[in-house]
């Protein structure tokens, strides 16, 4: 059987670089969305966790999919994106008052009426960056409150469309994860105003990406992105 470096195709001896270059190469080269195969791609990632000891799974287990954005099919975010450092982030989707249960993947008309926040989290970086939607979004109201990320979507968390992550997670370097976030309870009548998330850094730092939401961008992102998905895929040919 082959061993963790002979799959990642580097010697005992390669530094912890060296290996970064080659995991993120192989990924690429056998992610299933590119056609690999998904068990390859799984034996790369153990291969490259072992090595380091750096966890890109999350904690409770759910299937998350990462994948290289230079490779999607070039439609540009719909939402705004903010370039820092760490993280090329866009809000693709923001949704006052939606039932919990639309969410999911069969949807159903349940649940608490949140507000729901969906991003799409490109790691721009050479080293692993932990996303922590839940914990480190906040939500300002018209209301002038804040309101925070809520776990109420952890324990169906699992039954979100494919590629969708409602948990925490390790994004790799370079790949991408797209990643839904609902709010605390908020009132009736109250609009989000601005949503704000931070990234902490692997050296300890921590980067802001704000997101003023303005009527008409409102207007735009007021649409749960995987049904724009499904209505798109319906009518074409």
């Amino acid at each position: 059987m082959e061993s963790h470096y002979e799959v990642l195709g580097v010697s005992p001896e390669a530094d912890t670089e060296e290996v970064r270059r080659a995991y993120r190469a192989l990924l690429k080269r056998h992610h299933p969305d590119q056609g690999g195969s998904r068990a390859r791609f799984l034996r790369i990632k153990r291969a490259y966790e072992t090595i380091t000891g750096e966890q890109h799974a999350p904690p409770d287990g759910v299937h998350v999919e990462y994948y290289d954005p230079t490779t999607r099919d070039g439609t540009p975010p719909i939402g705004p994106t903010v370039d820092g450092s760490l993280l090329t982030l866009s809000l693709v989707g923001l949704v006052d008052g939606v039932a919990l249960g639309r969410l999911l993947e069969h949807p159903l008309e349940f649940g608490t009426r949140v507000t729901a926040a969906f991003f799409t989290a490109h790691n721009t970086g050479d080293r692993p960056l932990a996303w922590r939607g839940r914990s480190n979004t906040s939500f300002v109201g018209d209301d002038g409150f804040l309101y925070q990320g809520s776990n109420v979507l952890r324990p169906p968390a699992a039954n979100l469309p494919s590629r969708w992550c409602g948990t925490d997670a390790e994004i790799p370097p370079d790949l991408a994860l797209d990643a839904v976030v609902v709010t605390q309870t908020v009132p009736e009548g109250v609009s989000i105003e601005k949503v704000v998330y931070t990234q902490p850094g692997p050296d300890g730092s921590r980067e802001r990406y704000l997101f003023d939401i303005r009527p008409g961008l409102r207007e735009t992102l007021d649409r749960v992105p995987y049904e724009r998905e499904r209505e798109r895929d319906r009518k074409e040919p």
